[in-house]
């Protein structure tokens, strides 16, 4: 039973494209969470209430406890989703229309990764499983000895640890690593240094 769920699971974040679905409930004429970071490409879903919905406003009417739409998101009332093709970088301000006097209202803070960007530059290296589930595996099959280094940020480009720094000779080359103590669920850039060949690439841990 377990694998059919992670079989499931897998498919869905693939067809999504390793985007992350954050959910926005209401707490009577609250939101909750009333602010959310998300990284760029996630989407939001939101489970409020029939009286409730979720309009984009700009900062000064959200500041104002307005309610006139800024032309952007509308979720309706009793909730749906809003996608990452509506939430660009930056805060988001939204009010729920007929309560907005009351103070509900509610942000979202989309952040694109900070330092760097997927590199596409190849380095016929394997990382699979992606999505990552706890052991993330890095494959390559070496025709020269060379220095490899493999080591892992965070999605603000912070390093978390280098998981591994050798002198890598002709061969085949496989390492597992245990990422389920180093990270939380969300987006990291595991970065890959081969001789004078450097690459990001981006994995999800759930």
């Amino acid at each position: 039973m377990k694998k059919i769920i992670l079989s499931l699971l897998l498919i869905t974040i693939s067809l999504n494209g390793f985007s992350i679905t954050w959910s926005i409930a209401n707490s009577g004429f609250t939101f909750s969470p009333a602010t959310l970071t998300i990284n760029q490409g996630d989407d939001v879903n939101y489970v409020i209430a029939s009286s409730h919905n979720a309009v984009e406003v700009s900062q000064a009417v959200w500041n104002a406890n307005g309610n006139t739409s800024s032309n952007g998101f509308l979720v309706p009332f009793g909730g749906g989703s809003v996608s990452a093709a509506q939430l660009t970088v930056g805060t988001h301000y939204y009010v729920c229309t007929p309560h907005a006097s009351l103070g509900m209202k509610g942000k979202i803070i989309v952040q694109a990764p900070a330092g760097f960007e997927e590199n596409k530059t190849q380095t016929d290296m394997l990382i699979y499983p992606n999505p990552v589930i706890d052991h993330l595996n890095v494959q390559y099959n070496s025709l020269e000895t060379n220095v490899l280094e493999i080591k892992l940020f965070d999605i603000e480009g912070k390093m978390l640890k280098v998981l591994f720094a050798k002198t890598l000779v002709a061969g085949p080359f496989m390492k597992s690593y245990d990422l389920s103590t180093e990270t939380q669920p969300g987006v990291y850039f595991v970065q890959i240094v081969l001789g004078e060949k450097s690459s990001f690439k981006k994995v999800v841990v759930l």
